[in-house]
């Protein structure tokens, strides 16, 4: 019965691939990942667009699975996102109509970012081409006004890959534990997102893309288990990120939802406060230390902001002290997104400042020494133009402030992730955009 009735909303493609996946993450062979691209191109080019769209964002949460193939140096998912992009040029891109400011603003990014290579000859590589050409497929999608398939659909495909991410990372850890462990480091969990707090923003976005936006709405029971899976999922990643953000975003929803009623919510908050004075009473009582001795409070319990912060802040201070000594062209104009990385740790590891490859984990930071003074506004634009155009496409006339969560996420989150660089983030503000002006029934 549950196997039809998934069957009935799960594209095949996508079970299938999520099944290779998990087989994957057991056995680690090789072949399984060539027989997931074999199915995301011919998913690619012969079944309707909005099939490849909805495998996208199934993969996403996966990307870092398709970075372990033997066969070539690239992720095998850049294989599956060009067949999609070839698809769509030669389907699509003649038959349909664009938001002409937003066309205008992706091509004056794209030649802003290209033109960095006349000071910068490390922006001259692959990894420049390929991000070319994945943020013209983008940001087409983004500024397109056919849509090809729902929100609803695409949010699903994303908790089916958030889930799959999830059996992925747990049965690789059960099945090959390294031998090297060492119990004095705190094990922390990111699915096939390869990187814990990219898995915890999927988690919380997925909450506030299944939350009602509008107060009051009653809140389904499957949406309430999808919270609870999620904030499960999210808790492994031991991130003192989600944490801090799943709180502050999940009490201004509180307060966002009750906004009508103050006395409901006088009232609910009341209640929750004594539930927690009731077990901080059991707790004290009881003698018990076990929470003090969990890794996410080890992890907060540093005495110095460099060991709170993971040495973020020494990696922003360091940045931002090179930045400004460098030629005024890096610093009114950038090194470029795919040309500072190498560039200013070469710098580093002269200095003997860091003695691996050191990114400022900081996308606020990292439009600063990619685009420069001058281009941060440029790319503020080309965002705020991605909303505009889909408001104008769904003719939204009221927005509830709940529908502003999933930017507010994505937006600390910045503060914890350098996005600039690769093709998911855009996918993600393709999504944050339609949330925002979705409608709910």
């Amino acid at each position: 019965m549950i196997f039809n009735k998934l069957a009935r909303v799960l594209n095949v493609e996508i079970m299938l691939c999520a099944l290779l996946i998990v087989l994957y993450g057991v056995t680690s062979s090789a072949p399984l990942l060539l027989l997931v691209v074999l199915i995301g191109v011919v998913c690619a080019f012969a079944l309707p667009f909005g099939r490849s769209i909805q495998l996208a964002f199934f993969l996403l949460p996966c990307a870092e699975v398709f970075t372990q193939s033997p066969y070539i140096s690239i992720s095998l998912l850049t294989c599956i996102f060009l067949a999609m992009f070839a698809r769509y040029i030669l389907t699509h891109v003649t038959e349909t109509e664009y938001s002409q400011p937003g066309l205008l603003l992706m091509l004056l990014v794209l030649i802003y970012e290209l033109i960095h290579m006349l000071y910068n000859p490390l922006m001259a590589s692959f990894v420049t081409v390929r991000w070319s050409v994945f943020f013209i497929f983008t940001s087409l999608l983004l500024f397109d006004r056919n849509k090809y398939c729902s929100f609803s659909q695409l949010r699903f495909t994303l908790l089916c890959g958030v889930i799959t991410s999830t059996a992925y990372g747990l049965l690789q850890q059960y099945f090959q534990v390294s031998n090297s462990y060492s119990l004095n480091v705190i094990s922390r969990f990111s699915g096939g997102a390869g990187d814990p707090n990219n898995f915890g923003l999927f988690c919380l976005l997925l909450i506030y893309f299944y939350l009602p936006t509008i107060p009051r709405e009653k809140i389904s029971r499957s949406t309430f288990m999808i919270i609870l899976m999620m904030l499960t999922f999210g808790a492994l990643t031991v991130s003192r990120s989600f944490f801090i953000v799943a709180i502050l975003s999940l009490l201004t929803y509180f307060i966002f939802y009750f906004r009508s009623a103050l006395g409901d919510m006088f009232v609910r908050g009341l209640i929750l406060f004594n539930c927690l004075l009731i077990l901080f009473g059991v707790y004290w009582f009881s003698g018990a230390t076990f929470i003090g001795e969990l890794d996410i409070f080890v992890r907060f319990s540093g005495n110095n902001l460099s060991d709170l912060t993971g040495s973020r802040s020494d990696i922003l201070q360091e940045y931002i002290r090179l930045f400004f000594e460098l030629p005024y062209n890096f610093i009114l104009f950038g090194a470029g997104i795919n040309g500072y990385l190498e560039y200013y740790n070469n710098y580093f590891i002269q200095a003997g400042l860091f003695t691996e490859v050191v990114g400022p984990h900081n996308t606020f930071l990292e439009i600063m020494i990619s685009f420069g003074l001058m281009g941060f506004t440029l790319f503020a634009a080309y965002i705020y133009l991605g909303f505009r155009a889909e408001r104008n496409r769904v003719a939204s006339s009221h927005i509830f402030r709940l529908a502003w969560l999933p930017i507010m996420v994505f937006i600390l989150y910045c503060f914890s992730l350098q996005n600039l660089g690769k093709y998911s983030s855009y996918f993600i503000l393709m999504l944050i955009v339609y949330n925002t002006y979705r409608k709910d029934t």
